[in-house]
């Protein structure tokens, strides 16, 4: 295992009565109006919204609206969220959604401290040295972005969708309630379930996981736990147990628990879903599935090993051979895709080869940010290949 410097300070209050603790997490950030940002409706048609309307009100929290986060967030509509956030001297940031929601909040949050475009973080021209208290109610499993510092925004006007991670941007308290997520539908569920496998597979294959076998082993279980309970809420959307597993997975997946002692990793598949979702309405989840088997056959020759061990221990494999145990590996992926509803082809999104140079353009911006050097131009076009001529529909 690998020397690290493991930092977690984000409070999580998790259960049925999460939220009851809400007035009191505030209350120490109370100076000015609290920011609350939330999406585009499903808060609302839930009676979250109002829920939470309530008890700040009743807590005697001042608070100012932001609305109408979308899927894949914008730069414009951050910026926005930051003027509203310095023009009422807000003291907080509340962020009630998923991922996108959640990540424009720290965005806000971020960007109202600065003097500068909070987009010069995205692309490494700046940092940031403080930012306003951020606390998460997510109501979706996936991003993990509730319990880490990383957050993905889009440039609307330069078509660039890029991330930054800082440990300034760690939400100080995140209120989990389970029972805040039966109402989202098996699709976006799945999409979920595809999100925090990917987080595990990144570290999985591109950390160095041989050094670290509790850290693979705990891959290897968020992995299976995640399946087994996402399959299960395809036809039970209330199971308790079931939606608690999945948000407890998305924010350990990634925490800062599974990379510790596992050395540099590359988040090459997140490259790739980048570039290919800043143009395309195409969920985030739905994406990596579409590009995540062609990838592995990609990555293949060279992680067949961890791959086949992947596999082995995941889905109980028997197969000695780690060539062929690799190559059922990426066979189960897709079946388990399949299953849950989330397509292995690019071309059911529409997306054909035609457009190589501008997803090859995009990914060589955002590999030079994340230095990532290994990512060259040919190992892209190599890599977005694969997952065009991936045959599973």
């Amino acid at each position: 295992m690998q020397d690290f410097v493991f930092h977690q300070p984000v409070k999580v209050i998790f259960g049925r009565r999460a939220l009851a603790a809400l007035t009191a997490e505030l209350n120490p950030w109370s100076d000015g109006p609290v920011l609350l940002v939330h999406g585009c409706r499903s808060s609302k048609a839930s009676g979250l919204y109002q829920q939470l309307c309530t008890i700040l009100t009743d807590g005697g929290l001042r608070f100012v609206e932001h609305g109408s986060v979308q899927p894949n967030p914008l730069l414009n509509h951050v910026h926005r969220g930051i003027d509203t956030a310095r023009n009422n001297a807000c003291s907080a940031v509340l962020a009630v959604g998923g991922g996108s929601v959640i990540d424009s909040a720290k965005a806000i949050a971020a960007g109202a401290c600065v003097d500068h475009d909070i987009w010069k973080c995205f692309t490494g021209k700046k940092s940031i040295r403080r930012s306003l208290p951020l606390i998460c109610i997510p109501t979706i499993a996936g991003s993990g972005s509730d319990m880490n510092g990383g957050m993905v925004l889009t440039h609307d006007g330069k078509q660039r969708k890029f991330g930054f991670a800082h440990r300034l941007l760690l939400p100080r308290v995140s209120l989990v309630d389970p029972s805040l997520t039966f109402s989202v539908l098996p699709q976006q569920t799945a999409w979920g379930a595809v999100d925090i496998i990917a987080h595990c597979l990144e570290i999985y294959l591109t950390g160095a996981i041989d050094e670290a076998p509790l850290q693979r082993n705990f891959l290897e279980g968020i992995c299976r736990t995640t399946m087994a309970a996402c399959r299960r809420l395809q036809t039970e959307p209330h199971s308790y147990d079931d939606r608690a597993t999945m948000l407890w997975a998305a924010s350990l997946a990634l925490s800062g628990i599974t990379t510790a002692g596992v050395g540099r990793i590359a988040m090459e598949l997140h490259l790739l879903e980048h570039a290919l979702s800043v143009r395309q309405d195409i969920a985030h989840g739905a994406g990596l599935a579409a590009l995540l088997p062609g990838w592995l056959r990609f990555r293949g020759p060279i992680v067949h090993r961890r791959l086949a061990t992947f596999g082995r221990a995941v889905w109980g494999l028997e197969e000695n051979n780690d060539d062929k145990a690799a190559a059922m590996t990426i066979e189960e992926f897709e079946v388990f895709f399949s299953a849950i509803g989330c397509s292995c082809s690019l071309a059911s999104w529409g997306i054909n080869e035609d457009r190589l140079p501008e997803l090859i353009a995009h990914c060589r911006e955002q590999a030079r940010i994340w230095r990532l050097s290994e990512m060259t131009d040919e190992v892209v076009n190599g890599a977005y290949r694969c997952c065009f001529s991936n045959a599973s529909s």
